[in-house]
């Protein structure tokens, strides 16, 4: 079996997502899969005396990414990418917030105190001048000339306006605040929502100007601004606040996007999947279920809701398997299969995306 015929193509890649983005198919679903990587003895080593510099040591981390592109079997419509990151709270360092490293994240340091802090907030311009806005800058710059059109950057994970302050504030405290002062708190959410928009345009237009695709760490593919709307925090609230403080402030972060994607993350989340499913500029559905919530299969439920309102879906499967029931059952159109587990050889993943082909005949 020869899975030359199914490596990565740019050309067909971007036509199946294109065609998924609008709830449809062409010869079969995008699919982004894995196989085994053992790992390279060229991957350099960290000597790092701390985690905080080796999460910053810009040619440490472009040359890792690197080695792991290069010996990384990429078939199906796995884009080759690489995604810029010093974490999930990047856009909370734009208001002073610094951030914390762990082996395999990082976390920020609550910066507003009390509700009368919000005001502050309000008041300060957001700061694409910091450490570690200057780092993301130059690992973009590095990597885009290591990769030389073999591999593709991607735009950094920027959390919006209410992620955004539940790290300045911490979740529990934007609660009370939500209760004591639901006016401040929405203010505070427009001007974090209006930085997010600046960040995701600052990273498109850099991005764009050194040739690379509209895609992230969801690994997507647009030819214009596409990016994955999300609000995590939503799963501490009811509800109502969903629809009457959160919804404006995605809604005003999706503005300038062509094709949007929301990151739907765990069971609580579930209260809002109708507020997210109206929301007028959404193309499509990542659901996260989460580990120790079984598999694709337990949710097609979510699958055929989504569907219904006319939104393609993100189905992250556990394996082959897994994928393979919710395509027989929720049938082509619309989907979009990742694979979670890697497969232990190519040979496997093409014996998968060839069963794919001909489920979606």
């Amino acid at each position: 079996m020869n899975p030359r015929n199914h490596y990565f193509s740019y050309a067909a890649a971007s036509a199946r997502y294109e065609a998924w983005w609008q709830g449809g198919r062409l010869d079969r679903p995008p699919v982004t899969l894995y196989v085994e990587n053992r790992g390279s003895p060229r991957a350099p080593r960290s000597n790092h005396a701390t985690l905080r510099e080796r999460w910053l040591d810009v040619g440490f981390q472009v040359e890792s990414a690197l080695v792991g592109l290069e010996t990384s079997v990429c078939l199906g419509d796995s884009v080759p990418c690489w995604m810029p990151n010093v974490g999930p709270d990047l856009t909370s360092t734009l208001f002073g917030a610094e951030l914390i490293f762990g082996e395999n994240t990082s976390w920020c340091q609550h910066t507003l105190h009390s509700t009368e802090d919000l005001e502050r907030f309000i008041a300060t311009p957001p700061d694409f001048d910091n450490v570690y806005w200057q780092t993301i800058d130059a690992m973009i710059s590095l990597a885009a000339d290591r990769f030389a059109g073999r591999f593709y950057v991607s735009v950094p994970d920027l959390h919006g306006s209410f992620d955004m302050l539940a790290g300045l504030r911490g979740p529990e405290n934007l609660c009370l605040d939500i209760m004591d002062a639901p006016d401040l708190v929405r203010r505070a959410s427009l001007h974090a929502a209006r930085a997010y928009v600046e960040a995701y345009r600052r990273f498109y237009q850099r991005l764009t100007a050194l040739g690379q695709p509209s895609t992230t760490w969801c690994s997507y593919l647009h030819d214009g601004p596409a990016y994955i709307p999300s609000c995590d925090f939503w799963c501490l609230v009811s509800k109502e606040v969903g629809a009457e403080l959160i919804q404006p402030s995605i809604e005003f972060e999706m503005a300038p996007l062509e094709r949007t994607i929301f990151h739907l993350d765990g069971p609580q989340a579930l209260q809002h999947l109708d507020t997210m499913l109206a929301l007028p500029r959404l193309n499509a559905v990542q659901w996260v279920y989460g580990a120790g919530h079984d598999n694709a299969t337990r949710w097609l439920d979510v699958y055929r809701r989504c569907r219904q309102a006319g939104k393609a879906v993100q189905i992250l499967a556990e394996d082959g398997a897994d994928a393979l029931h919710v395509l027989r059952e929720l049938g082509p159109d619309g989907l979009w299969l990742t694979i979670c587990t890697p497969f232990r050889n190519a040979d496997r993943a093409v014996e998968f995306l060839d069963e794919v082909h001909r489920l979606s005949a």
